[in-house]
């Protein structure tokens, strides 16, 4: 952007602001706090204009030859090439940056900020469960010892960190700004698909009972603890990820499962809810819930859901008019309310859509197979390109190996954070390692 303001021109080049993270507004407000002037002055007298420009990385000594960069970073092309997995690149990526910035006593960075090189003192224990369930996949699907060493090290410093009982045989994840339905529920999971699930069993007994605890006769599930008042928050995520803590559970033959006809009812009450008020955060999840309890049942309304809810959200996937490093993201400019375009939305839509995948496929219908593997391999592709890949996508950042890996938030912010990797990785095993469908029937 270029600034112009009592005789003074300053050009701010667009690898400037997106290694500072500056947005436009902030570029703005520092160049006016600099001056000593105020907004209304700057009105008055000043003008901002933007400016395209052509951004090349230059490397050192005999590194090679001058590399094109768009907004910071090389563009991942929209077909891989011969020999590319990218799933399994983006999988790999993930897991060392996992493994390199695990501290010794089990705990992943929440947020990181790269420009500054600092962690920041936000938290949320849902996205860190989800980092533990997805580091724990990983190990099973690698073999790793060492990964399935430092995934039950992450949950054990999770649980002790928020796990607490609260009466009446209930386990809760309590956070400073209470207790969440979908914490306990990712927590469950987490210890569920843990191959040292014995080791925390009591957390799972207590958190199961809580997660029945919320249970509702109306909306299928609330969604808080406590505070009281902030029941109902959040319903679109937290009652899928309890359906799937449900369906989990009962497909691994837990002890806490419940049975096949209360994951029913509870199935059938939060579809009615989803159809009074569509929302793309409700989708994810339960696709993954009802494909499992499908693969258990073959009841055909799981699979028709599965298939409806995955039909309404392809839409919302960006492909065709948009640049070249945005492509493969979900977001709808005509729903802002729906939420902006994020790494760990578009991971979390990969999830379910995998499993969606994987059951067109199982019943045969090859259509929607085909439309859901092109959505899959766009977002890859999006992902990837948001992936600090190699030391070219990292260049102005001192220290690379707290970043490498990892994923930004999006291409002009590159805050990292540690569920846009948990969604992402998940995403990848389940490329990789499709759910099985052993009995399902062409619908």
């Amino acid at each position: 952007m270029e600034i112009a303001f009592r005789g003074e021109i300053v050009r701010l080049a667009p690898t400037r602001m997106l290694a500072a993270n500056l947005r436009f507004d902030r570029a703005l407000e520092r160049f006016l706090e600099r001056r000593g002037a105020t907004a209304n002055e700057f009105a008055a007298s000043g003008s901002v204009r933007s400016f395209s420009a052509r951004q090349f990385l230059l490397p050192g000594g005999d590194e090679g030859a001058a590399v094109a960069l768009h907004r910071g970073g090389t563009l991942v092309d929209p077909t891989p090439p011969a020999g590319e997995d990218r799933a399994a690149d983006l999988a790999d990526g993930i897991g060392r940056w996992m493994l390199g910035n695990l501290a010794a006593d089990g705990a992943l960075p929440y947020k990181y900020w790269p420009s500054r090189g600092k962690e920041s003192p936000a938290d949320n224990a849902i996205r860190r469960f989800l980092a533990t369930r997805a580091l724990s996949q990983f190990g099973e699907l690698r073999g790793s010892a060492e990964i399935r060493d430092a995934a039950r090290r992450n949950l054990r410093f999770n649980l002790e960190r928020y796990y607490r009982e609260i009466g009446g045989g209930r386990g809760a994840i309590v956070e400073r700004t209470g207790a969440k339905l979908g914490a306990a529920a990712l927590a469950a999971l987490a210890i569920l698909e843990s191959p040292a699930r014995q080791e925390f069993a009591p957390a799972l007994t207590g958190l199961a009972a809580g997660v029945e605890s919320l249970a509702d006769e109306e909306r299928g599930f609330r969604t808080f603890f406590f505070p009281p008042e902030r029941d109902g928050e959040n319903w679109n995520f937290y009652s899928g990820e309890a359906l799937l803590f449900w369906a989990e559970a009962l497909r691994r033959g837990a002890d806490c499962a419940l049975s096949p006809e209360r994951c029913a009812e509870t199935f059938a009450r939060c579809r009615a809810r989803h159809h009074e008020a569509r929302n793309p955060a409700f989708v994810p999840w339960h696709t993954q819930a009802c494909a499992s309890l499908f693969a258990q049942t073959g009841r055909r309304a799981y699979a028709d859901f599965v298939l409806e809810m995955s039909d309404w959200l392809l839409p919302m996937q960006q492909w065709d008019g948009l640049m070249p490093d945005l492509r493969g993201r979900f977001y709808d400019p005509k729903r802002p309310e729906f939420g902006p375009p994020h790494a760990a939305s578009t991971g979390a839509y990969l999830e379910g859509l995998a499993d969606a995948l994987a059951l067109a496929r199982a019943v045969g219908d090859g259509s929607r197979a085909a439309a859901y593997d092109r959505a899959v391999r766009r977002g890859l592709r999006s992902l990837r390109q948001l992936q600090f890949r190699d030391e070219r996508d990292a260049f102005y950042i001192s220290k690379k190996t707290r970043v490498m890996g990892a994923l930004r938030t999006e291409v002009y912010d590159n805050a990292v954070r540690v569920d846009s990797a948990a969604h992402a990785l998940t995403a990848a095993v389940k490329i990789m390692r499709p759910l099985e469908f052993s009995g399902a029937v062409p619908l």
